[in-house]
């Protein structure tokens, strides 16, 4: 594929984007989101032609919270934490006779008064073109269990709206994303989520729907053969704000790696990992860099656990050796 064909792709790729209207809570934020790619793109689903298995663990602004002082004679002090902590373990593999793969994502996510447990579950058809790529088109079916703890929300008078609202909604919508990529070269991205907009009817709590773009490229210098440069920009937006990061990881014998990455407004991540036979560990630490540590916040940890593994009739497991390919 010509550079011209690229352009083409990747311009019409953006218009599809913009021409939703959408207003879009804010998604999960991941450093180390070069690993959790399915997590925002169904196009990655079976992809690798790998069956793979990851588990992420982010304490997200650890110790932000509030202070506040009891009224009693004794008066003492204590913080309430809204530090958000997610847990994330998704599972995807490839079917031949599907000429694609299948994938799950189970994502428990505690934000304020919502704690919610989501599940996406879906197909992406993988296809191989004739430059060597693979272009992926999936789409997932969403199901949130959306918990509200009202007693969190403490207000200072009765309110008749919150007095009446149930606690727990149960809720379904979609996503679709299309993905991809060539060895050692290019790989893109675009996916929207919520598709649908689910409201839920108990605790009001609204679906909304958003956008993501990725672009990254992987070489090498002649000077340092050994060490694989792998730069990616992601974007994610309701149309009205942003979040764009800007990582790159340099990965030595495709075994060990470090990178950094640079979320606008918020603070810079530094990454480090391994991979051992079909394993890989990853870890990134945030440094704060937004008024957000006037608050306390101490920066945000991401824990990154793999296993992938492929099988080969012929001549039996082969192990993949790529930190995005595990």
């Amino acid at each position: 594929m010509k550079f011209k064909e690229y352009r083409i792709i990747l311009t019409c790729a953006l218009f599809a984007v913009v021409s939703f209207r959408a207003s879009a809570q804010q998604q999960i934020q991941l450093t180390q989101n070069m690993f959790n790619i399915m997590s925002y793109n169904p196009g990655y689903m079976g992809h690798r032609d790998a069956i793979n298995i990851l588990g992420t663990i982010r304490s997200q602004w650890t110790g932000f919270g509030v202070d506040s002082v009891s009224t009693t004679k004794s008066s003492s002090k204590t913080r309430t934490s809204y530090a958000p902590v997610a847990y994330l373990i998704s599972a995807d593999l490839p079917i031949t006779f599907l000429h694609g793969g299948v994938g799950i994502n189970i994502t428990s996510d505690n934000i304020g008064s919502f704690s919610n447990v989501t599940m996406n579950i879906g197909y992406a058809y993988q296809k191989v073109l004739v430059n060597g790529g693979k272009l992926g088109i999936g789409a997932q079916l969403k199901i949130d269990n959306i918990v509200l703890d009202k007693n969190s929300l403490d207000p200072n008078a009765e309110d008749p709206l919150i007095s009446n609202m149930n606690q727990n909604d149960f809720m379904a919508d979609a996503n679709l994303g299309v993905f991809y990529s060539k060895p050692n070269s290019l790989f893109a991205g675009i996916s929207v989520l919520n598709l649908l907009e689910t409201k839920g009817k108990n605790t009001f709590y609204q679906e909304k729907r958003s956008f993501n773009a990725l672009a990254g490229y992987e070489f090498r210098l002649t000077a340092l053969p050994k060490i694989k440069f792998t730069p990616s920009l992601l974007l994610k937006t309701d149309l009205s704000t942003f979040q764009f990061d800007a990582s790159i990881l340099a990965t030595v014998n495709d075994k060990f790696w470090g990178g950094v990455n640079y979320r606008l407004d918020d603070g810079l991540g530094l990454i480090f990992g391994l991979s051992w036979k079909d394993l890989m560990a990853s870890f990134s630490y945030d440094i704060p860099m937004s008024k957000l540590i006037r608050g306390g916040n101490f920066g945000s940890f991401e824990v990154i656990l793999g296993y992938g593994f492929k099988f080969n009739n012929n001549k039996g497991i082969k192990t993949q050796k790529n930190t995005r390919y595990l």
